[in-house]
């Protein structure tokens, strides 16, 4: 894997700003930080982020460098861009791996980082652009049980707020919200990082679902045909979409923007391929792809609800997964042609049966409405 750029890591160091980093975001794989969370899409600098390899003795960010890596060099078949032309999902731009190693680097990184932290491999990579105050806000209050809104919203936890795409899991799916203790709607504290939101939470405001549901379709058939990896655990993610000097020559899949009155002009995006692995293009790659489907939090709309707009959106995402992933396999043999409808078959069937199926469809999730 190809090492950063001095040049793009710039941002980070000591010499262009003593101000400390700002931490935006976590997971198993290490903890994500930028040099500021004011920036916009519309900035004359391109925002990176630092995603370190801080929080996981199992998990590689040298790994995920790599298949992230691979996944941009695969939007390059020419295939992609003719077959792909529904919604746009965007796929951040990856600068490469800061190793451990480089000493001179993390000298001018560490001291902008809290006091205790170290030396560590990290991937720079574009930042995905949060909602501005006004989404915010709006979230707290159409949403949440907040009782100031404007407050929260402008918490210095709550300025870098993305919003994760959960088309297959409904918050109000076991009981009537007039049923639900009211002490429960403020278990949760108003966090808007990797704000959660269930498909019935877009319905409401009125965003577009189908939409999402087609784009996240073609998304998966890509990294399924064209990239050949699993896509265990990644994850869709609403931001804010790129600036009109960029929009068009950044990594994406499809062509059409997203716009709501709620959320105005905002993307898709997927990120996060530290669990992906390639597969194989035979049955024993579909049932590891299938395992992926289901292990994955609820982004995909699911088989086998008994809601008719459920039944209704993963109709609409099964039948574009399989029309783009005809596209995708065209003058592939037929065994390999065969690959999709297997796929969706074997999904449908081994609802529930899984690691983390529709059972957890269920769950709900505390602090909201």
């Amino acid at each position: 894997m190809a090492a950063v750029q001095p040049n793009m890591i710039t941002q980070f160091t000591s010499n262009h700003s003593a101000g400390p980093l700002k931490h935006i975001g976590e997971g198993a794989c290490g903890s994500v930080w930028c040099a500021s969370s004011k920036s916009s899409p519309y900035s004359a600098n391109t925002p990176l982020v630092l995603k370190r390899e801080d929080m996981s003795n199992v998990r590689s960010i040298t790994h995920e460098a790599e298949i992230h890596h691979h996944i941009l060099q695969a939007l390059a078949n020419p295939r992609v861009a003719t077959t792909l032309t529904t919604f746009r999902v965007n796929v951040p731009l990856s600068h490469g791996l800061l190793h451990h190693t480089n000493s001179a680097a993390w000298s001018q990184i560490l001291p902008r980082l809290p006091a205790g932290y170290t030396a560590c491999s990290a991937l720079v990579s574009e930042k995905v652009h949060p909602f501005p105050f006004r989404v915010r806000k709006l979230l707290l209050e159409q949403l949440t049980a907040c009782e100031d809104p404007q407050k929260v919203a402008q918490g210095h936890m709550n300025t870098h707020c993305l919003i994760r795409a959960y088309l297959g899991k409904r918050i109000n799916s076991r009981v009537e919200e007039d049923a639900r203790p009211a002490h429960l709607k403020k278990l949760r504290p108003y966090i808007l990082r990797n704000f959660p939101l269930c498909v019935d939470q877009m319905e409401d405001l009125e965003l577009n679902v189908d939409g999402y549901a087609l784009a996240m379709a073609d998304a998966l058939a890509f990294m399924h045909w064209t990239a050949k990896v699993d896509a265990n655990d990644v994850e869709f993610v609403l931001g804010q979409r790129r600036s009109d000097k960029t929009r068009q020559t950044l990594p994406c899949i499809g062509k059409k923007d997203f716009e709501s009155a709620a959320l105005g002009p905002h993307a898709l995006w997927v990120l996060d391929f530290d669990c992906c692995r390639k597969m194989s293009m035979d049955e024993e790659g579909i049932k590891t792809a299938c395992k992926s489907f289901w292990r994955n939090d609820q982004y995909y709309p699911r088989p086998g609800s008994n809601n008719p707009s459920d039944q209704r959106l993963w109709a609409v995402f099964r039948e574009q997964f399989l029309k783009t992933s005809d596209g995708l396999l065209e003058g592939e043999n037929e065994g390999v042609k065969k690959l999709p409808v297997m796929l969706m078959d074997m999904i449908k069937e081994t609802k529930g049966r899984s690691l983390r199926g529709a059972l957890v469809s269920d769950d709900r999730i505390e602090g909201q409405k």
